[in-house]
C-alpha cells in the first residue's frame, strides 16, 4: 500500500456560477481561474470576467444612446419651421425616455446575453489559459508538489468536465490522508467507465465522509459490481457503500437489491440503523429486506442489547 501524506487543502471559492471564478488581465488579454490576484506577466491586478463583459455592454448602450442623440439632432437640423423643430425635440425626448426606461428594466437580461456572446468570442483565449494552467500542473507533478497540482486541477475541473481531469484529480487525492474536516469531492469525480483508482478513493471517502455517497455513486457501484468484487476486500467496499445509502429512505427503497446482497458486510452501526428504519417503516414494501436483516441480526447480534426488540 502506498504511503499517504497529510495535507491541508487550500479553501476553494464559493460562487453561484462557475464563470464567476474567471479573472481577466485586460492588458495581456489572458484569463486566470486560480487564486493569484495579479497577472504574472505584467503584474496588473486581475479583473472579474463579469466586469469585463459589463464594460463591453456599457459601451454598446452608450453607442446606442449616442446614435439616438445624433438622430434627434439630425431631425432638428432638418426641420424648417418652429413647429417641426418642436415636434422633433418632443419625439426625440420621448424616444430617449423610452430607451432609458427599457434599458433600466431589461438591462440585466442584456448583460447576461452579452456575457454568453463574450464567452463565445473569447473561447480560444480561455482554452489557451486552461492549457497554460495544465502545464503548471505538469510542472508541479515533476517537482513533487502533488497538493498544489491537485488544487490547480480542482479549479480547472469547474470548467473542464472530462475523464482526463477526473482521473488526474483521483490519482492526486490517492496520495493524501483523507479526513472528516477536508473539503472533499466525490460525485464530480465519477468517471464514465470503471476505474480502479476511483474505487481506491471511494474506499477512503466512505470511511470519513459517507454523506458524499449519493445516487450517482450508488448507480456507479451497482453498474460495476462485478469488477469491484475482483478487488481485494471488494465485498466490504460495496457493503460500506450500501451502508452509506441508509442515510435516506428513498435510497433504501431504490437500492434494496444492493443492501440485501451485501447485508453481511454492513458495519454494525449501519445494520442497527437499517433495523430501526425497517421497524419505523413496516408498512413499506420491505418484506424481503426485513427477512434478511432479521436473519443477520439473529445470527450475529442476538445478544447485543442495542438490537434487542428492534426487529
Amino acid at each position: 500500500m502506498k504511503k499517504r501524506i497529510g495535507v491541508q487543502f487550500r479553501k476553494t471559492r464559493k460562487t453561484k456560477h462557475a464563470f464567476e471564478r474567471i479573472q481577466a488581465c485586460k492588458r495581456c488579454h489572458t484569463y486566470h481561474v486560480l487564486w493569484d490576484t495579479h497577472c504574472e506577466t505584467c503584474r496588473r491586478a486581475y479583473t472579474p470576467v463579469r466586469e469585463v463583459s459589463a464594460a463591453v455592454t456599457r459601451r454598446y448602450v452608450q453607442t446606442r444612446f449616442l446614435l439616438l442623440g445624433l438622430f434627434v439632432c439630425l431631425a432638428i437640423l432638418c426641420a424648417t419651421t418652429l413647429t417641426e423643430i418642436a415636434i422633433a425635440i418632443g419625439v426625440g425626448l420621448l424616444f430617449v425616455c423610452l430607451f432609458f426606461v427599457i434599458q433600466k428594466k431589461y438591462g440585466s437580461y442584456e448583460k447576461d446575453a452579452q456575457l454568453q456572446t463574450f464567452f463565445s468570442q473569447e473561447e480560444e483565449a480561455l482554452k489557451k489559459s486552461f492549457l497554460y494552467h495544465l502545464e503548471q500542473v505538469g510542472a508541479d507533478v515533476k517537482a513533487g508538489q502533488i497538493k498544489e497540482a491537485y488544487e490547480k486541477t480542482r479549479e480547472i475541473g469547474y470548467f473542464v468536465d472530462s475523464d482526463t481531469i477526473k482521473i488526474r484529480k483521483i490519482m492526486f487525492l490517492n496520495h493524501f490522508v483523507l479526513r472528516k474536516d477536508m473539503e472533499l469531492e466525490l460525485e464530480t469525480l465519477i468517471p464514465s467507465t470503471y476505474d480502479k483508482d476511483f474505487m481506491e478513493y471511494l474506499r477512503e471517502v466512505v470511511k470519513v465522509q459517507p454523506s458524499l455517497v449519493k445516487k450517482a455513486v450508488l448507480d456507479y457501484v451497482r453498474r460495476y459490481k462485478a469488477q469491484i468484487l475482483l478487488l481485494e476486500n471488494g465485498e466490504q467496499l460495496i457493503g460500506q457503500v450500501a451502508g452509506a445509502a441508509l442515510r435516506m429512505r428513498a435510497y433504501v427503497e431504490e437500492y434494496q437489491d444492493l443492501i440485501i446482497e451485501f447485508i453481511d458486510y454492513l458495519p454494525r452501526e449501519r445494520l442497527l440503523r437499517l433495523a430501526k428504519m425497517i421497524r419505523d417503516h413496516r408498512n413499506e414494501n420491505w418484506e424481503q429486506l426485513y427477512h434478511f436483516a432479521k436473519n443477520r441480526v439473529d445470527t450475529h447480534f442476538a445478544f447485543d442489547p442495542d438490537f434487542k426488540g428492534v426487529l
